[in-house]
């Protein structure tokens, strides 16, 4: 089953690591549309840290788009009681939001593969799912860049058990 999904990518996304990310999400079972580029909030900015609340865009993101969304951005993010985040969702839900900031690197495959694991990573959270403990799991929280890399970009059996058992169609 293709489960429908929409990219919203918010200003200064890179337009083609986002037609990439859409490529790859459709190998892992999603039909992605592709949204106009969205403005950040204004609100969601701390200007003591210098980075963006990820509530306040995963909020921004669910509003915009009535079915599954995934919102994009190029800023740092941060959640309470965290120096940063590589993205949030609800769970179970509908929305989540990832950022690209501190996923980068020299190698642009590297680069694809790190924003294609979280993508899957927060979709995974919206069909309901917790992070695994099994390190090599897409759900495996990544604390570091290296737990991102260590990770593959796949759910484990006992994570698509958990699908099915959902019924969340995936």
């Amino acid at each position: 089953m293709t489960l429908p999904l929409a990219l919203l990518p918010f200003q200064g996304v890179d337009e083609t690591t986002v037609t990439r990310l859409a490529d790859q999400l459709a190998d892992k079972g999603f039909a992605c549309s592709v949204r106009p580029a969205m403005a950040l909030p204004a609100d969601a900015y701390n200007r003591l840290r210098e980075q963006y609340r990820a509530e306040h865009l995963l909020e921004t993101t669910r509003q915009a788009v009535a079915g599954r969304v995934l919102g994009v951005t190029d800023q740092d993010l941060y959640a309470e009681g965290l120096n940063f985040v590589f993205g949030m969702a609800e769970r179970p839900g509908r929305a989540a939001v990832i950022t690209l900031a501190r996923l980068a690197s020299a190698d642009a495959a590297r680069f694809q593969a790190r924003v294609l694991k979280e993508a899957v990573h927060e979709l995974g959270h919206t069909l309901g799912l917790a992070h695994c403990p099994q390190s090599t799991c897409v759900m495996h929280f990544s604390n570091t860049l290296a737990d991102t890399d260590r990770k593959g970009a796949d759910f484990c059996a006992a994570c698509r058990a958990r699908l099915a058992a959902l019924s969340t169609g995936f």
